[in-house]
């Protein structure tokens, strides 16, 4: 992480880290989507294991980083939930003709 000494180079850096992010997040969601075409049955697009899972791997990177796990669990539960939503909206409309 850069030093920054002023807000210009601090707003230069939260915008050189979202241009990482936002790809990042949109190929997650492109697996999202993908779920949502392979999974046969609609009881299995929220799955709780899986959840906790990521949010326990997402919470050792932080850990790994240095970081603060708290903020990072915040963002990822609000990331699944989002994504369920979603997979659910592709699962209905995939199945909707079956």
């Amino acid at each position: 992480m850069k030093n920054c000494t002023d807000m210009q180079q601090v707003r230069e850096e939260i915008d050189r880290v979202d241009r990482l992010i936002v790809p990042l997040l949109l190929e997650r969601l492109g697996y999202i989507k993908q779920a949502g075409n392979i999974k046969s049955d609609r009881n299995t697009v929220r799955d709780e294991w899986r959840i906790e899972d990521v949010v326990t791997k997402a919470k050792q990177v932080a850990a790994t980083q240095g970081g603060d796990q708290h903020y990072i669990e915040t963002i990822y539960r609000h990331l699944i939930e989002y994504s369920i939503n979603h997979e659910f909206g592709i699962w209905d409309e995939v199945n909707a003709t079956k």
